[in-house]
């Protein structure tokens, strides 16, 4: 039997398969984590409860500009600074949440648009930002 007299040095090293393993897991782990804290975290509009636990009054105003640019609720016709007023007062009654006053507008098509403009500059002032405007849509006919 022959022995080689040249000796192999010893490799002094790691074995990297197991640590790329753990690292491709632990990527795996934290895209999965991030996913569903995504989807825990979805934006929805919640129902607002007072301290009683019994869902917190809203109201919804309807305007209705005529095509000559008079503002009506309720079949009564108010001046602009009137209808601010009155505004005010639904807000008080709300404890000033503007986000529990709704506001419909609906539009004579044949209105100029710089009532429109006024009422909503004022609906501003008054800080109140769930603003709908009505419209038809066109038959297919």
């Amino acid at each position: 039997m022959r022995l080689s007299r040249i000796r192999q040095p010893a490799k002094i090293g790691m074995n990297m398969t197991p640590m790329i393993d753990i690292v491709f897991l632990l990527i795996i782990f934290f895209m999965t984590v991030s996913q569903i804290t995504q989807i825990l975290d979805e934006p929805i509009n919640l129902a607002k409860v007072g301290p009683d636990g019994k869902p917190l009054a809203t109201a919804t105003l309807t305007i209705n500009l005529d095509n000559s640019g008079q503002f009506f609720v309720a079949g009564k016709n108010y001046p602009l600074p009137q209808l601010s007023r009155d505004i005010r007062t639904e807000l008080k009654r709300l404890n000033n949440d503007t986000s529990r006053l709704k506001v419909l507008i609906r539009c004579d098509k044949d209105c100029p648009g710089k009532f429109i403009n006024e009422l909503t500059e004022e609906l501003g002032k008054l800080k109140i930002t769930l603003i709908r405007l009505s419209v038809e849509g066109a038959n297919s006919e």
